[in-house]
């Protein structure tokens, strides 16, 4: 019995492990290519706590087979540390903080704050961070008694100028900055209001561009929600919800490989350095990441701490926002701010121009 008992352990163990390496591989798998590799991305992190239970499992009863599941966690450790940091580097010799924080649309974490008064206590932490970049995503363009944008870049001391472009008739995203703008424009995706801004701006005598985007997310309804909460996956009208969420996730997959690809052609033909900041509504392995990363470094890998956890919305809380650079740019003082105005947290970072 114990021997039938302990093959099977170890049947399930290898079966998780195949599913972590899997994981691995799907951050090269373009989803609008071949999209359930996608989803096994996604999981990741609980692919990860399965093998790290069967290793506790092994280290009790067998320990020679804890290191079928510790293998396959140290071929991947680059993974992890995207997840999860010690703790970075810190320096006070930094020429530039840049912020990055997707503000929805002022809403507030639950739609149940006054959305004027939620945007005026974002303004009031913008202006304690006091970053010399700031880049905004989901941000309300249209009425000026919600968020006045020409008035909050007067009133931040260390702001000095302003780009913005609406990816709808009322939201959009917005990049201020200290640093005089010598050149601006926009990257649009065919049938999305998903948008990637970009300006050149001129720090200490070198241009550089940075990216504020925001990659397309899986539009789940507060209604979506409720349903999943209420279902029982016997009944034909549950499987109906899993099904019709199944597709929203296929389909945000699939646009988001094409807009990644798009912005990735666009870094590849920059002549600057590059900050990429923004919700890639993607986790660090993800297709998304993996091509939008290549060959740039990522702030909260090189100086964060803890999880780094920036979405905390409905679905579970992952690192879904990003601050990346180019390599000879070096990133410090990594932080992902404990601030309840929205679905996202906001995060900053300082940066050495000459590394």
């Amino acid at each position: 019995m114990k021997k039938a008992l302990q093959s099977i352990l170890i049947i399930l163990n290898v079966v998780a492990v195949l599913g972590l390496l899997a994981a691995y591989i799907s951050v090269f798998i373009p989803p609008d290519k071949v999209w359930i590799p996608a989803f096994i991305g996604l999981a990741y992190p609980i692919l990860l706590g399965i093998n790290v239970l069967f290793i506790i499992l092994w280290l009790i009863f067998r320990m020679r087979f804890a290191f079928i599941s510790l293998i396959a966690i140290l071929v991947g450790f680059g993974n992890f540390t995207r997840f999860f940091q010690w703790g970075g580097e810190n320096s006070d010799d930094t020429d530039v903080k840049v912020l990055s924080y997707n503000v929805r649309s002022f809403s507030g974490d639950r739609d149940k704050r006054d959305k004027k008064e939620n945007a005026a206590q974002i303004i009031s932490m913008l202006s304690e961070q006091n970053a010399d970049i700031i880049c905004l995503q989901e941000s309300r363009l249209r009425k000026n008694n919600i968020f006045n944008l020409a008035k909050t870049v007067s009133d931040l001391e260390n702001i000095k100028h302003y780009q913005f472009a609406r990816s709808s008739n009322t939201f959009g995203s917005v990049t201020m900055t200290r640093f005089p703008i010598i050149n601006m424009g926009e990257i649009r995706f065919e049938e999305s209001r998903n948008i990637t801004i970009f300006t050149d701006m001129l720090i200490e005598n070198d241009t550089v561009r940075v990216y504020n985007l925001h990659l397309q997310s899986y539009h789940i309804e507060p209604k979506d929600y409720e349903a999943l909460e209420s279902i029982d996956i016997q009944e034909e009208k549950s499987r109906e919800v899993y099904r019709k969420l199944g597709v929203k996730m296929k389909d945000a997959f699939e646009r988001r490989a094409f807009q990644a690809n798009e912005i990735r052609k666009h870094i590849d033909e920059c002549p600057y350095k590059v900050i990429v900041c923004g919700d890639f509504n993607d986790t660090p392995t993800s297709y998304s990441y993996h091509v939008i990363g290549e060959n740039l470094a990522d702030a909260f890998v090189d100086s964060g701490k803890g999880f780094g956890r920036t979405y905390v919305g409905e679905l579970p809380s992952f690192r879904i926002d990003f601050i990346l650079h180019s390599k000879n740019l070096k990133a410090y003082n990594f932080e992902t701010l404990n601030f309840r105005y929205s679905d996202h947290l906001p995060i900053v970072c300082d940066l050495a121009m000459n590394n």
